[in-house]
């Protein structure tokens, strides 16, 4: 939240809104709606008007901050990663293991339907279970233990039996070829009952 004082307040802005969201719920006892009302709008203009108490703004007004995030520079190194799981992690096999990818620097677009060539600087993720990084410029396999993720999704769900798992996510280009220093490889455990 950015008050007229131009910094953010954050950590007011949540308190404010948990205090109002318990006030719109009725759990001060013993007020009445309108009272409630009347202590919500008084929130506001008290939160909204004396936050910070006028020091000097402690980041960059938002739509600075907003701006700096899209920007991306083109010389700047591609990268993948996982989003989840993390590496080294313990997990229960009873539930099914949340898989997300991210990449910075690169596009990830589908694979069209028809492909004359690859398209410079777009490609999409590849998932392999118990499988190592594969050398740049080598066509991922379209079999175990690869899965492909040429719709453009970015992770799945997977069911996963008890044991130690290395999990590898790699960027194909549109002929499904691996892209040099786009691989990140993690390790998960897969335990019951936990």
């Amino acid at each position: 939240m950015v008050s007229r004082c131009g910094c953010l307040c954050e950590k007011d802005a949540l308190d404010q809104y948990s205090t109002i969201k318990r006030l719109q719920r009725g759990r001060i006892v013993g007020l009445s709606l309108k009272l409630r009302g009347l202590l919500v709008w008084m929130m506001v203009a008290l939160f909204g008007v004396g936050a910070c108490g006028g020091g000097e703004p402690t980041s960059a007004p938002v739509s600075e901050s907003v701006e700096s995030v899209e920007e991306v520079s083109p010389t700047a190194t591609p990268r993948v990663f996982f989003r989840a799981p993390r590496d080294e992690t313990d997990h229960a096999t009873e539930i099914p293991l949340g898989v997300t990818f991210g990449s910075e620097n690169f596009e990830i677009s589908p694979v069209p339907e028809e492909v004359d060539g690859p398209r410079e600087g777009l490609g999409h993720y590849h998932l392999g279970v118990d499988a190592e990084c594969l050398p740049a410029g080598e066509i991922i396999p379209a079999a175990d233990p690869w899965i492909h993720f040429g719709d453009g999704a970015d992770g799945m769900e997977l069911q996963l039996e008890g044991g130690e798992y290395r999990l590898s996510v790699q960027i194909g280009d549109d002929e499904h070829r691996t892209i040099e220093g786009l691989c990140e490889t993690i390790t998960v455990r897969m335990e019951d009952g936990i």
